[in-house]
């Protein structure tokens, strides 16, 4: 006899997709205009491109470095404010913890809209009201870090239950001795893991966020680019990475003592 590993409305939805995706994806070549021989063109300048950044300079290495710095205080900067403004409000929206659930609907749809808008978009409109800097990278990445850990906290703070919440309010606790006694130190290693991650990706977006405007390290590599000067270039590129790589590490690490200390 043999037994269904899975629900038949389950294979059907998963024959749908993928017969959706290969219906689409025709066209979408067609609307992109993609040509072959563009690619093939392409793909053989990959050799002699590859040779030009071959080339390695340590000229730039200090300045690459102080601008690099610059990238990581934008990031954590932003960060931190935005976990400040993202505590105080995750707890007015989520389900749980909401004094007011008329007012946690508004502050949610605004998040949502927050969250709609690119960070490119937000960095930008930073931009073009304050000039370049990073004064304009710290405005710029502070909006969607923060709608990102309002959105985190929030789904955390609920899913972790009505029990405690009820508990101190049983006992006649207000709000503040529901938020600051009950949720917090029930999520506090849950909410540093997020923000360790969400650090990373601001170090990350700050590098990238630099091109358009935003200040730090970006900056240079936008020049490096403009101008076609590839030992440096490989240099930016050599330090971008191994200062990603070993944030990476810190917080893959960091995430892991979090999660042993919470079992």
């Amino acid at each position: 006899m043999k037994i269904p590993i899975s629900h038949k409305a389950t294979k059907r939805n998963q024959r749908l997709f993928f017969l959706v995706m290969i219906v689409l994806f025709v066209p979408c070549l067609f609307y992109l205009n993609l040509s072959a021989t563009q690619f093939a063109e392409g793909i053989a300048r990959i050799p002699d491109i590859a040779k030009q950044f071959l080339q390695i300079s340590l000229d730039d290495l200090p300045k690459l470095l102080t601008e690099l710095l610059t990238s990581v205080i934008i990031a954590f900067l932003s960060v931190v404010i935005s976990v400040i403004v993202a505590l105080l409000l995750s707890f007015v929206i989520a389900d749980t913890t909401a004094p007011n659930r008329h007012v946690a609907k508004v502050l949610r749809v605004i998040v949502v809209v927050i969250r709609t808008i690119p960070t490119t978009i937000w960095v930008l409109l930073a931009v073009a009201s304050m000039g370049f800097g990073s004064m304009a990278g710290v405005l710029g990445l502070l909006f969607p870090t923060t709608s990102f850990l309002i959105k985190s906290f929030t789904a955390q703070i609920d899913e972790a239950g009505k029990d405690s919440v009820e508990a101190i309010r049983a006992l006649g606790g207000t709000w503040w001795h529901v938020v600051c006694n009950g949720a917090i130190p029930t999520l506090y290693t849950t909410f540093l893991a997020l923000i360790a991650f969400n650090f990373e990706m601001t170090v990350a977006e700050t590098v990238i966020l630099g091109m358009v405007g935003a200040g730090g390290i970006g900056v240079l590599l936008q020049e490096y680019i403009s101008y076609y000067e590839f030992a440096p270039l490989l240099m930016g590129i050599l330090v971008v990475f191994i200062t990603l790589f070993l944030l990476e590490m810190m917080t893959n690490q960091i995430r892991k003592r979090l999660n042993s200390q919470a079992r």
